[in-house]
C-alpha cells in the first residue's frame, strides 16, 4: 500500500470564548494581561506483521499487507487546522519588555503573552525560549519557542491545542525532517507528533520560518490513546540508561514503578526468560517498527539506531554525537499494559546536516547493535530471533510505508511554501541557496536509501543462511 499525504479539513468556523483573569505588571513575576480563547473541540497506520509469525531467519518474501483497523482515537478537525501542512501558519506573539527580560538569559519558566494563530488570538498564553544544544539562541538571534496556552489560564488554548512547540531548524535547514519522518511513523500505525510550517513575528518583527510541532502531553496522548490516563515519561537529555526517564504526566502521583519494573527485567532475567517477561511490559511488536523507521531515516539522535559509537561506522561517515539513548518518550498505555516509544527530535535524519555533501551517506547500515544504553534494545538484539525479525520488519516498511515517489512529492510541497516564503525573517540564518543545496541531498538520500538497504538485508540474509549451513 502507497502512503497518501494526509488530507486536512477545512473551512472549520472557529468561535471565540472570552475569559478574563487579573495581572499586576509591577510584581516579580511575569504580567497576566485578560485572555481571549478559542474552543475546543484523535492516527494509526497500516498493520504490521505480528513478530511471533516471522521465522528466525527472513524468507524471502514480504509480509502480506493488510487494512488496518482504527485503534485508538483520531486528532480532532480543529486540531487539524493548526498542523495543516499545506499551508504557512501566520504566529505572532506581543511581549512586553519586563516579560522579554525575563526570557533570555535562558529560563524554565514561561512568560505571559499575547498570542495569535492564523487570525485566533489567545491572550496571556505563555511563552519561553527552548533550550537544548543549538536549539536555544537569545533574543538577538533566531530562537526556538514553547508555547503552553494555559499556562497562566486554565482551559486556555487554540485549535483545541494548549501545547506546542516552534523549532529554528538550527539542524534541519531544509526544514523537512520532522514531517517527513514522523508521517512515516504515522503511515506505519505508531502515534507521532503533526508538524507544520509556520512564519513567526514577535513584537511585530519577522524572525523567520519555523517548524511547528504538537507536544506530548495528556491533551496529545488524549488524541492518539483509547485511555490517556497512563504515564507519559521523556528522556532527560542522553545522559543514561532508558530505564532512566523524567515523569511527564501524573507527576502529583509520582508513581514510577511500572518503570522500575522494566529495569527489574532488563536487570535480572536470564537471557531464556527475557523476551518473555519484557514482552510482559513492553510492545516489543511497536518496537521492531519504531526501530525500523529510526534506521531507515538513520535518525542516529534517536532512541536506539548507533551510528555514532566508534568502531560500528568508521570516520568520515561516523559523525560526532552522542551514542546514548536520546529524543524519546516512552508511554504506559493502561489499554494494554505495554510501554510504547514515541519519536521525538528527528531533525538530524535522513544525512545529518546534509548538504552539499553527506555526512551519513544512504548506504549506512541498518543492522548494527543499539546504542549501548539503550538497555532493553540491546538485550533483544542479542537474540537471533529478534535481529531476524527487525530484518523482516525493516524489508515490511520498505515494501508498505516507503514509497520514494510519495516522499519526494511531499518534501516538494514543502519545499514550494518555502521558498515562497523567501526565508527573509530578520533573524533567518538559512539562505536560500543553503536551503536547495541541503534539500536537494534530502530527496536524494530518500530515492537512494531503499537500495542501499535492501542490498544489505540481502547480504545479511546470506550470511545468516550460510551460518545455519541451509
Amino acid at each position: 500500500m502507497t502512503p497518501t499525504f494526509r488530507q486536512l479539513a477545512v473551512g472549520a468556523a472557529l468561535g471565540l470564548v472570552a475569559v478574563s483573569c487579573a495581572g499586576d505588571d509591577t510584581s516579580q513575576g511575569p504580567s497576566v494581561p485578560s485572555v481571549t480563547a478559542a474552543p475546543s473541540d484523535t492516527s494509526p497506520g497500516t498493520s504490521v506483521p505480528s513478530s511471533s509469525e516471522v521465522p528466525e531467519v527472513p524468507s524471502d518474501t514480504s509480509p502480506e499487507p493488510s487494512v488496518p483497523e482504527p485503534s485508538a482515537p483520531s486528532p480532532s478537525a480543529q486540531s487539524e487546522l493548526l498542523f495543516d501542512p499545506a499551508v504557512v501558519h501566520e504566529i505572532s506573539m506581543e511581549i512586553t519588555e519586563k516579560n522579554l527580560g525575563l526570557l533570555d538569559p535562558p529560563s524554565v519558566d514561561r512568560v505571559p503573552g499575547v498570542l495569535t494563530v492564523d487570525g485566533e488570538t489567545a491572550v496571556g498564553a505563555g511563552v519561553r525560549l527552548k533550550q537544548g544544544f543549538a536549539q536555544f539562541q537569545g533574543l538577538d538571534e533566531k530562537p526556538g519557542f514553547s508555547i503552553e496556552t494555559d499556562e497562566f489560564v486554565d482551559g486556555l488554548e487554540l485549535f483545541d491545542v494548549d501545547r506546542f512547540t516552534l523549532g529554528n531548524a538550527a539542524w534541519d535547514h531544509s526544514f523537512v525532517n520532522e514531517h517527513l519522518v514522523y508521517e512515516l511513523y504515522r503511515d506505519a500505525g505508531t502515534p507521532a507528533a503533526r508538524t507544520a510550517l509556520a512564519r513567526v513575528t514577535v513584537n511585530e518583527e519577522t524572525f523567520g520560518l519555523y517548524v511547528m510541532r504538537e507536544t506530548y502531553d495528556e491533551r496529545w496522548l488524549a488524541q492518539y490513546f483509547e485511555d490517556p490516563s497512563g504515564n507519559l515519561y521523556e528522556e532527560p537529555g542522553g545522559t543514561g540508561p532508558d530505564t532512566a526517564l523524567e515523569l511527564r504526566t501524573n507527576e502529583r502521583r509520582d508513581d514510577t514503578s511500572d518503570l522500575e519494573a522494566v529495569a527489574e527485567v532488563v536487570a535480572t532475567a536470564s537471557d531464556e526468560d527475557y523476551r518473555d517477561a519484557i514482552e510482559e511490559l513492553v510492545d516489543v511488536d511497536h518496537l521492531l517498527t519504531y526501530w525500523a523507521i529510526e534506521a531507515l531515516t538513520a535518525h542516529w539522535d534517536g532512541y536506539v539506531y548507533d551510528i555514532t559509537a566508534p568502531g560500528r561506522v568508521p570516520p568520515p561517515a561516523r559523525p560526532p554525537g552522542n551514542p546514548y539513548p536520546n529524543n524519546f518518550y516512552v508511554y504506559h498505555d493502561p489499554g494494554t499494559d505495554k510501554f510504547v516509544i514515541i519519536p521525538h527530535g528527528a531533525d538530524l535524519a535522513f544525512g545529518l546536516g546534509a548538504g552539499p555533501h553527506y555526512e551519513v551517506d544512504p548506504s549506512t547500515p541498518v543492522l548494527v547493535p543499539p546504542k549501548q544504553d539503550a538497555t532493553i534494545a540491546t538485550r533483544l538484539w542479542a537474540d537471533p530471533t529478534f535481529r531476524a525479525e527487525l530484518a523482516e520488519r525493516i524489508r515490511w516498511v520498505l515494501d508498505e510505508i516507503w514509497d520514494v515517489q510519495t516522499l519526494t512529492e511531499r518534501a516538494d510541497l514543502f519545499a514550494d511554501l518555502i521558498r515562497a516564503d523567501g526565508l527573509t525573517g530578520s533573524r533567518e540564518f538559512v539562505t536560500p541557496a543553503r536551503f536547495e543545496d541541503v534539500l536537494a541531498d534530502r530527496k536524494d538520500f530518500l530515492t537512494r536509501r531503499a537500495d542501499a538497504v535492501r542490498a544489505e538485508l540481502a547480504t545479511w540474509q546470506a550470511d545468516v543462511e550460510q551460518e545455519n549451513g541451509s
